[in-house]
């Protein structure tokens, strides 16, 4: 249990930390006036603090960073939003208010503003495409020898690739294919339908088709993978790279790498509520002082989307904390208006 001094004086020290990125020492502190001790005291509390576990002695310097426990500790039980943050919300509304009709666009705008604001890597994932079901797969004729190839999921997603009849093919007997694969992949899990296309099965049932088989597998394919990008969008990848935490370039390698893979969406928390994670919480992690901080937004009674920053340990969490929760509370009203 640390005392009202101890909680004091190791809030001090990650806020100093967020702004500066150097070890604080006792005659820092001495300057804030709501921390009126000697020095002597204050080197006591911060040596039973590192004792602790909350603060960490660096090799360079007599001061105290904070470790992940005194990270921790701090978000549960410390933080107080900053209502400063409040300012920028009106650049967040008039995002979403020209937006009405456009979410992908918003949620990218969204983003934006996010990364440009807090200088961190800004990520909205939406609700889980592998867990969709083909509700329905349909084509439009667009000519003779052309058509949109339509696939419907039982989440109200849709999805079109537009295909080309090369050779004798035609329209005609491209109906005939896409109610072949109507019958074989209704009511199947996106992933699933996927591996059914690669399989015996499907070349099977397209046999009679062998003029172009693969072409329509592979335009398949290709629709049921844009689903899953459909949901994920990015911005200010390269921001954290101006922190001095992430200046080594194996770290950055890890880190775009971690990025392009999208195995970021394995660390986003899946709470109900507001997640903060750090390096020590995670496996898959490309390097030690990174934290994730997400919050879920509701987009129907079965789904929701998150949208998460991810910077050093030593992010401002007063100002990003209230900055995530009102871009999530837009999002979430963005696809309401999308559903009526």
């Amino acid at each position: 249990m640390l005392t009202s001094r101890q909680k004091l004086i190791l809030k001090a020290i990650i806020e100093i930390y967020q702004e500066t990125a150097e070890p604080v020492g006792s005659k820092t502190l001495m300057n804030l006036p709501y921390l009126d001790f000697s020095s002597a005291t204050l080197r006591y509390d911060m040596a039973l603090l590192e004792e602790l576990g909350y603060l960490e002695k660096t090799h360079t310097s007599s001061g105290r960073v904070p470790s992940d426990k005194g990270y921790r500790y701090y978000v549960d039980n410390l933080v107080t939003r900053d209502s400063e943050v409040a300012k920028v919300f009106p650049l967040v509304d008039e995002i979403f208010a020209k937006n009405t009709l456009a979410r992908d666009k918003a949620v990218q705008e969204a983003l934006n503003l996010l990364s440009e604001i807090t200088k961190y890597t800004a990520v909205a994932v939406g609700p889980d495409s592998n867990e969709a079901k083909i509700k329905r797969i349909d084509f439009i004729p667009l000519s003779d020898s052309d058509a949109v190839i339509l696939i419907v999921t039982d989440q109200g997603h849709v999805q079109h690739q537009q295909i080309h009849l090369s050779g004798n093919s035609s329209v005609s007997e491209l109906k005939e294919v896409i109610k072949t694969l109507d019958d074989l992949l209704k009511d199947r899990l996106l992933n699933e339908a996927i591996e059914i296309l690669k399989s015996e099965q499907a070349t099977q049932e397209l046999n009679a088709f062998m003029t172009y088989q693969a072409q329509i597998i592979d335009s398949f394919i290709q629709a049921f993978s844009k689903f899953a990008s459909d949901s994920f969008y990015l911005s200010g990848m390269t921001n954290v790279f101006e922190q001095p935490e992430f200046n080594n370039v194996n770290h950055i390698k890890k880190f775009m790498d971690m990025m392009e893979r999208r195995e970021i969406v394995k660390l986003i928390g899946n709470e109900d509520g507001l997640s903060i994670r750090f390096s020590s919480d995670m496996e898959i992690i490309p390097m030690d002082q990174m934290t994730i901080v997400s919050v879920p937004y509701q987009i129907s009674n079965e789904e929701k989307g998150t949208i998460a920053l991810l910077g050093p340990s030593r992010m401002a969490y007063k100002k990003v904390i209230p900055l995530l929760e009102y871009i999530a509370a837009n999002l979430a009203k963005l696809y309401k208006k999308d559903e009526e």
